[in-house]
């Protein structure tokens, strides 16, 4: 069970990543790849995070994930948004003009105008990813999103839209995607 699954222990955990191991599969890489928190404050039912990662904190400073080989940071934060910090992290991106993803998604509920404000201004590559896990959350997702719209073009962002076949019924998923179409973003 995930419950049960070892965690490494925190010499490992602190060890800089070695990107010369995929030297072979992967010579032409130029991503790093990192966490700067862990965990997430949200307890949804069909994830594992909470459980495997425990509450969110603070995990590992920005220029401990760049490498000077990379010319750009894919963030594995699982809601970097719900970090009390996360404004200070923003600004710190932003001031060191790192070109950046965060590509396990955005947690829309926590969105304010300033914080859509400054990951407007990050040096942002592909598309700003939220999520949108539940049929019941289109009114509040919408109030938000009229926020990141003021910020960010609709073909700058997407949805991820979960989808559970045992547990949500195939109408809530189509209203989901639906709506992500209506507002001109991608699902």
């Amino acid at each position: 069970s995930i419950e049960s699954q070892k965690k490494l222990p925190e010499e490992v955990h602190q060890l800089p990543v070695d990107y010369d191991i995929f030297h072979d599969d992967y010579p032409n890489n130029s991503t790093s790849y990192g966490f700067i928190t862990r965990g997430c404050p949200r307890n949804c039912s069909f994830c594992f995070v909470p459980k495997t990662e425990g509450e969110i904190r603070f995990d590992s400073p920005i220029d401990k994930i760049i490498n000077e080989k990379h010319d750009r940071i894919s963030f594995m934060d699982n809601n970097i948004l719900g970090y009390e910090k996360h404004e200070d992290i923003l600004k710190e991106l932003m001031n060191k003009k790192v070109k950046c993803r965060f590509n396990q998604g955005l947690d829309i509920r926590f969105i304010n105008d300033k914080n859509a404000e400054l990951l407007s201004n990050l040096n942002y590559y592909g598309k700003y990813i939220f999520g949108l896990d539940n049929v019941d959350y289109i009114p509040f997702t919408e109030k938000k999103y009229e926020i990141v719209r003021k910020y960010i073009s609709p073909i700058k962002i997407r949805f991820f839209v979960y989808v559970d076949a045992e547990k949500m019924k195939v109408g809530d998923t189509v209203k989901r995607v639906e709506w992500c179409r209506m507002k001109g973003c991608q699902p």
